[in-house]
């Protein structure tokens, strides 16, 4: 026992001197971080993160901002073993709640922080803050809105983006359609998207749910979400005109009411509004081709590569070679047309065999065409395939330039084997192989379905059989049907009977993104899981649910204050931590618990 405890004390000291030796071998690194736009008034976090414990941080100067708090420090750390290897990451960071008090592009100095003796500097950091919406600092001073039950055309929009309007016949172009918001947005409703006329499309993304990221447009910060990404082709040269799209948005609006308490300020109600946007029409400018296009030109547009390979230049008579063509490149890959061939009138030619490598990306439509041609020659002698043109419009030159082929001898010697007259080809069935001074078809060696003479259907017994089955086959699927009607006929049952089933499966989503530390992921799963139980089991439909309206119904089920508080105090982490730049596993874990109790308690209570 004394021998086996001695031997537990030296493993752990050898993993604390190893992972003592990582975690000062490593190299210090220093980085800060913060939002690239912020308005005025707006509170946000500048954050200094580094993979070792500093004895001091000296940040830079910070006049044109008011500093709320900080620094506050937190720090985490996780040590693996994977195959006897041992490793460490250890992470520190100092966090400051800033807000911005003035316009302008403010550049913050590198911090320096000390760490063993050593002065360790971090990266400089750009804010750029604009002025903000008139409406949300009317809000945030006086604690209410106007509530008017309108929404302005500068909170909230759509737009078309295109990434050129001036471009050549065939060029392409990516159509990105995006929506822009000061405001909460709740759903989306009658989205038209425009037909795209006199362009050949390719849709690049068309995406179910719609992330939204910050970003500056006339002077403002908006959060903005790609609706649909689409790739044009023009067809012909002119203005061509792509029409508006439009959509009809709800948004969150702040109810005007009497302030009644000091919680009014935090908890105040919200109403939704819908709003139809338009977004304004474009036109696009397309310059046509030069005059002088050359011969065999069928409308490609780009950078394109013409190659040709024969398998076999030295065939015997009947034996089968194969010639293939590949044009590749990127433009309007998929209308550029295959020129055609002229073989030796001697060679059996068959239908060519197709394939197309094409795929569409905001970079153009790129990939190849390949086509391959089954040859047979009948006759001996000196034979050629004669060399392929392919012309496009290279746009970089702004030019046309012609592709051409390398030219193929053939030396076919007489076969006089007994098997001459036949071809053995693996890729092709032996109906497209033809016989020349034949008139032998292929045997048939499976028979047709051969019925016995003068016996009919009514007199077997399973004539007779199939009435009752028929019957009764019938009658099941009709009170099968019956009810799975009235099941869905109560929309709000199904979902309250199925709200459990539905956040366990969200629940295990954000338990896999937990998994792989992918934080923000994890946070909207888990808030997703949250709400949406909440919306099923209390039956109120997501376009209405809010904070309030949740609290209220929980206390009409008799669910207790605390477990109310515990509710929203996990949501309010989720959303905090969603954008607070400092990852903590534990935490994470802490949450992830929290949340599967609570919704088993609710379960519990609810049912």
């Amino acid at each position: 026992m004394v021998k086996l405890k001695s031997h537990i004390i030296a493993l752990l000291t050898s993993f604390l001197l190893i992972t003592t030796f990582i975690s000062y071998a490593q190299d210090i690194q220093v980085t800060a971080a913060a939002k690239s736009f912020v308005t005025v008034g707006e509170q946000f976090r500048l954050v200094y993160a580094l993979n070792a414990k500093a004895t001091s941080l000296k940040p830079p100067a910070m006049e044109s901002f008011a500093i709320l708090m900080g620094p506050s420090t937190s720090s985490s750390s996780n040590v693996q073993i994977i195959n006897g290897q041992v490793s460490q990451s250890i992470s520190y960071s100092y966090s400051f709640i800033l807000q911005a008090t003035k316009e302008g592009k403010f550049t913050f100095d590198p911090a320096e922080v000390i760490v063993d003796g050593k002065t360790y500097k971090s990266n400089s950091i750009t804010i750029e803050v604009v002025k903000g919406n008139q409406n949300n600092n009317q809000q945030n001073n006086q604690g209410q809105t106007n509530n008017t039950g309108t929404v302005s055309n500068e909170d909230v929009f759509v737009r078309i983006n295109l990434n050129k309007t001036n471009v050549t016949q065939g060029e392409q172009i990516v159509a990105t359609i995006s929506i822009y918001t000061k405001m909460n947005l709740v759903g989306f409703e009658d989205m038209k998207f425009p037909a795209f006329k006199g362009f050949w499309s390719d849709d690049l993304e068309n995406p179910t749910q719609v992330n939204l990221k910050q970003e500056k447009y006339n002077g403002s910060v908006y959060q903005v979400g790609v609706l649909k990404k689409t790739l044009l082709t023009p067809q012909h040269a002119g203005d061509i005109v792509i029409d508006p799209y439009e959509l009809t948005c709800v948004v969150q609006q702040k109810v005007n009411r009497n302030r009644q308490s000091f919680f009014d300020d935090f908890f105040g109600s919200y109403q939704n509004i819908k709003k139809k946007l338009v977004s304004p029409a474009i036109t696009v400018h397309v310059k046509g081709l030069p005059a002088n296009k050359p011969v065999g030109f069928s409308g490609a547009v780009g950078t394109f590569k013409l190659d040709a390979t024969l398998d076999n230049s030295n065939p015997k008579t009947n034996e089968a070679i194969s010639y293939s063509l590949k044009l590749s490149g990127n433009g309007n890959l998929k209308l550029a047309e295959v020129p055609k061939i002229n073989f030796p009138s001697d060679f059996e030619q068959y239908d060519p065999k197709t394939n197309n490598n094409v795929t569409a990306s905001a970079a153009g439509t790129s990939g190849n065409k390949i086509i391959n041609y089954l040859l047979i020659p009948r006759h001996p002698g000196q034979y050629k395939i004669p060399s392929v043109t392919f012309s496009y419009f290279d746009l970089t030159s702004q030019s046309f330039k012609t592709l051409q082929t390398k030219e193929f001898s053939i030396n076919v010697d007489k076969d006089t084997s007994a098997t001459s007259q036949s071809a053995i080809v693996s890729e092709f069935t032996k109906e497209d192989v033809k016989f020349l001074g034949s008139d032998i078809h292929y045997i048939k060696t499976t028979t047709n379905n051969l019925k016995e003479i003068n016996k009919y259907l009514i007199s077997e017994p399973t004539f007779y059989l199939a009435y009752p089955f028929a019957m009764s086959l019938f009658l099941f699927i009709l009170i099968w049907r019956r009810k799975q009607i009235k099941q869905n006929a109560d929309i709000a049952s199904t979902k309250n009977r199925k709200a459990n089933s539905v956040a366990k499966k969200r629940l295990m989503l954000a338990n896999k993104y937990l998994n792989e530390n992918n934080k923000d992921s994890f946070y909207e799963e888990l808030s997703h899981a949250l709400w949406g139980y909440i919306s099923d089991k209390l039956i109120i439909p997501v376009a209405e649910l809010s904070k309030d309206k949740a609290n209220e119904e929980l206390k009409k089920k008799n669910i207790s204050d605390e477990t109310v508080t515990q509710i929203n105090n996990i949501i309010d982490n989720c959303e905090f931590a969603r954008y607070s730049p400092v990852s903590d596993n534990t935490q994470m874990k802490e949450i992830y618990s929290n949340a599967t109790e609570l919704i088993g308690k609710l379960e519990q209570n609810l049912r």
